[in-house]
């Protein structure tokens, strides 16, 4: 029977009235080309409504930072914490007179994009955060940025990455996500380890497995696929019908474990700030020592977004290196996604169009569009000999001056012996 929404019925009613956003007009489109027997009803819904989503695992506390590694980090299951956040001083205190309150935040550097529903084809804009604070509920903004230092005291380190070995070798990260609510990001992964809490609003997130990046048409050079959130068409982005989608909404003070390369999209309502703390890619067992900190206010970030303006200088050392720029290639690789280990012929394979970008900006003389010098690198980590390279090998090979000692070690090791010959 054709039936129509009573959304869709007054939207017609009113001779397309404010009341018809784009994401009804599809509702109405596909009732009617469904009457026409034109597509299927799996046509043209919003993505994660193809098939049956999967609610995300819940707990309702904190577990430590070994058994989180140890049954979700490791083996790559998303999580959701409820409640935990309530706690934050963030969440009792992140009022807009708050933030407006802070004498840096007059003068602190953020950055927004024009939009709310994400393209990644804008440029940033940037804006003092007193600025953004006093004018993102009349505009089409959506603030994504490093955190402001300034802010940071608000933010305890989550408790399953408050142990030394995570917060002083693998914190990349923490970036604020600030609307006004009604966003919605791309289809898309992240290449880090992502805890994101909520400290106010609501927002969904749709999920699927690392094994369905190619069943979500991502950009061959990117890491995001240019189908549409508000309605898939199936004849263009046919892997969409194939995908298992889990399901994970959560409100303010819900914290959600995202693991590396599972694709996701994220649409959220009501004023919504939301925290997400980024860490490299780890995937051996780990263990703590007796040091804890209170808060981010001191935790050295890899990378830092924070882009600041508070009178200090941006750390040009506060990037990516080598090291892992290479362990995001291997871990993003198919072979790690779909078995979680990887071969010397697939290693090889892997690693041969991707040589530069590892090293990119990085002064070498490495040779590195000769296979043997990555074979050679790959013996070098293979401890066990067996041809099979382990994630627990993998993650032997940081911090970068380890990484560009293997490689040197391989390049002359390949010097040796056509010095012999």
């Amino acid at each position: 029977m054709f039936l129509i929404s009573r959304v869709s019925t007054d939207c017609l009613l009113t001779h397309f009235s404010s009341i018809c956003s784009s994401e009804n007009m599809l509702v109405i489109w596909s009732y009617v080309l469904q009457f026409l027997g034109l597509y299927s009803t799996d046509h043209w819904k919003p993505l994660g409504r193809q098939n049956p989503a999967v609610p995300v695992v819940e707990m309702t506390e904190f577990p430590s930072p070994e058994y989180f590694f140890n049954n979700h980090v490791i083996p790559g299951l998303p999580v959701v914490f409820r409640g935990v956040g309530k706690e934050f001083p963030a969440y009792k205190l992140w009022s807009d007179e708050y933030f407006q309150s802070r004498p840096e935040s007059a003068y602190w550097t953020v950055g927004y994009e024009y939009g709310k529903k994400e393209t990644r084809e804008g440029a940033q804009e940037p804006i003092p955060f007193a600025e953004y604070v006093k004018n993102y509920r009349q505009q089409d903004w959506y603030l994504v940025s490093g955190l402001p230092k300034f802010l940071r005291k608000d933010i305890p380190v989550y408790g399953p990455l408050n142990c030394d070995f995570v917060v002083e070798n693998l914190m990349d990260d923490l970036v604020m996500w600030f609307s006004s609510g009604g966003t919605k990001s791309v289809w898309h992964f992240d290449d880090y380890e992502n805890l994101n809490c909520l400290m106010a609003g609501k927002k969904e997130l749709i999920l699927a497995d690392r094994t369905s990046i190619e069943d979500g048409h991502m950009r061959e050079l990117g890491s995001y696929s240019d189908v549409d959130v508000d309605g898939v068409d199936l004849d263009r982005f046919p892997g969409f019908a194939n995908i298992k989608f889990y399901n994970a909404t959560i409100e303010a003070g819900d914290c959600v474990y995202i693991p590396t390369f599972w694709p996701h999209a994220v649409r959220s309502w009501g004023r919504n700030i939301a925290i997400n703390a980024w860490w490299d890619i780890y995937k051996s067992p780990i263990t703590c020592g007796e040091k804890k900190w209170e808060s981010f206010e001191n935790v050295k970030l890899i990378t830092d977004s924070d882009i600041g303006g508070g009178g200090e200088d941006v750390d040009p050392n506060n990037s990516r290196g080598p090291v892992e720029n290479f362990r995001a290639v291997l871990w993003g690789s198919k072979p790690f996604r779909y078995n979680g280990v990887i071969t010397r012929e697939e290693f090889l394979s892997e690693l041969s169009n991707v040589g530069d970008q590892v090293l990119e900006e990085v002064e070498h003389d490495f040779d590195l569009d000769n296979p043997e010098v990555w074979g050679v690198l790959f013996e070098s980590m293979d401890l066990n000999k067996d041809g099979i390279l382990q994630p627990t090998e993998l993650d032997l090979v940081k911090p970068n001056s380890h990484f560009m000692s293997l490689l040197e070690e391989a390049s002359r090791s390949l010097d040796d012996v056509k010095d012999e010959l």
